[in-house]
């Protein structure tokens, strides 16, 4: 397994962690005390619980390891030069226009000079035309950006994943989701089951009963903030607007990317076979074709 950054794996080991205990106290705490009560129904709970904690290592691991696509390395060369030497220069000009707005919105106070060119700027339009990374030294595709983290661009970066130790962009932005729905079906399944235990008649005793009352507690808090950025996602995927994207404000009013059905803005990250959808499979790899730049003098 590849680690983007070493000091990740810390994160990593805390969320491996956390879904450990879950399933530990669960399974080895919670259902032996509710198989002498129900011994048909426990058995099916515990194969069906399992089950899920299979698919959320399947998720979680995809994400980690699967690439969230990056530019081809050779897509520069693609390019004449003439056209090449364009985008250099488009880039770097709309970089620095972005840069003063920028400065112009966190400096309310003083009015900055802007060029009469520069009000004419969309920044819209520009997101739709193939750009430069002087970083990487290769032409970037629209809705790609730059990771600072992993140092490399990423196709339709969404954001840089920390307790994921990875990118998340348009390879495994799918299994990224998975994870979190998969996660959240345990958990909320943990909290539901257990509590209704323990303000019954409970069986539970001594440090059984403590391991699940701190395993809904946990539960309950993992539930909460993860059906929030579940929701989060879903919504912005809804509309195909990445998280890098959401924070542009001129997107809220011209979205150039969204199509006219939410279905296909959802089939253009999970696929348009619903197998994908459920299941955290590797699709095969289609070539890839070449995006020329629109932009000539």
């Amino acid at each position: 397994m590849k680690f983007q950054n070493p000091k990740g794996i810390l994160s990593v080991i805390f969320v491996y962690g956390i879904i450990l205990s879950e399933y530990y106290v669960f399974v080895f705490h919670y259902l032996p005390y509710r198989y002498s009560n129900n011994s048909g129904s426990t058995i099916i709970i515990g194969i069906e619980f399992t089950l899920i904690y299979f698919m959320i290592h399947w998720a979680y691991i995809q994400a980690q390891i699967q690439s969230p696509g990056h530019p081809s390395p050779d897509l520069a060369k693609n390019y004449q030069e003439h056209t090449l030497e364009e985008i250099k220069s488009r880039t770097k000009k709309h970089s620095e226009i972005i840069q003063k707005k920028r400065k112009q919105k966190l400096m309310k106070k003083y009015e900055l000079a802007i060029d009469e060119e520069d009000e004419l700027f969309d920044i819209i339009q520009a997101m739709q035309l193939d750009s430069y990374c002087f970083k990487c030294k290769n032409v970037k595709q629209p809705r790609t950006h730059h990771c600072k983290e992993c140092n490399k661009c990423i196709l339709r970066m969404d954001h840089h994943c920390p307790w994921v130790n990875n990118c998340i962009g348009q390879k495994n932005h799918r299994f990224f989701c998975q994870f979190i729905i998969y996660a959240l079906l345990c958990m909320s399944q943990c909290v539901i089951f257990i509590t209704i235990e323990l303000l019954g008649d409970t069986q539970l005793k001594g440090d059984s009963k403590f391991l699940c009352q701190m395993c809904v507690l946990t539960s309950f808090l993992l539930c909460l903030s993860m059906g929030t950025l579940l929701a989060f996602h879903l919504y912005h995927i809804a509309k195909n607007v990445t998280t890098v994207e959401f924070h542009i404000e001129e997107m809220k009013t011209d979205n150039p990317f969204s199509k006219s059905k939410v279905i296909d803005n959802f089939k253009e990250l999970f696929g348009s076979e619903y197998i994908y959808w459920i299941l955290p499979l590797t699709q095969s790899e289609s070539k890839v074709r070449i995006k020329h730049d629109s932009f000539e003098l």
